[in-house]
């Protein structure tokens, strides 16, 4: 076997002067294993493209780049199921920006497959759009996950991921004015704290300290 051995870290160097986050499960992990370092968090802002839709299609959207293995066991067992007979999968890869919001606005639901996730953009941008977002936090999305308007699915859980799509297909079958509120809610929530004016702020008020700190 192999011993590890400490090694240097660039955020031990006397010349640097901080580091700059984007959510808060990476400020408390640098801030952890770090405590003298200067840490900045700065809140991401969702482009102004993104923007709540009330105009659903039954239509579930995901991006297909990351957990290939997960995306697919979770299609072949949701595939299967009756609720999900007029519903339609879209993948979005490899898209402009403008064609990512307009299918974010016509889908009801989208799924989550952060992974190891600084922070994990893509749920938030749908949240914005008015989607309801189900899967996994990629542990930097925790913080823009509620149960409120969302579902959290433990990472790898496949049978729990494709049991809690069911149903909430079931219930906007139902009543799709209950899930339309939920994305109503979430929008608000995110586009109040992740919008350009915070981002902003954020990135100036780190840039003036460490300028100060030099």
């Amino acid at each position: 076997f192999r011993v590890l051995e400490k090694e240097s870290s660039p955020y031990e160097n006397p010349n640097t002067l901080g580091c700059i986050v984007v959510s808060e499960d990476s400020f408390n992990y640098l801030k952890f294993a770090y405590s003298k370092l200067n840490l900045f968090r700065i809140r991401l802002g969702i482009g102004n493209q993104f923007v709540f839709s009330e105009t659903k299609k039954k239509q579930i959207a995901f991006m297909p780049r990351k957990l290939p293995e997960d995306i697919n066991q979770i299609f072949q067992l949701i595939s299967k199921r009756p609720a999900l007979n007029e519903w339609s999968f879209v993948a979005i890869d490899d898209m402009a920006e403008a064609e990512v919001a307009k299918i974010l606005k016509e889908s009801a639901l989208f799924l989550s497959f952060n992974d190891k996730e600084g922070f994990g953009l893509p749920p938030v941008e749908a949240m914005a759009c008015g989607c309801y977002v189900i899967g996994y936090t990629g542990e930097g999305g925790k913080e823009y996950f509620n149960t409120e308007y969302s579902s959290i699915i433990e990472h790898g859980n496949i049978l729990a991921y494709v049991k809690e799509i069911e149903r909430i297909v079931e219930e906007y079958n139902v009543d799709s004015a209950k899930i339309l509120q939920k994305g109503l809610q979430a929008s608000i929530r995110v586009k109040n704290n992740y919008n350009m004016d915070n981002e902003r702020l954020d990135i100036l008020k780190a840039w003036a300290t460490l300028k100060w700190n030099r």
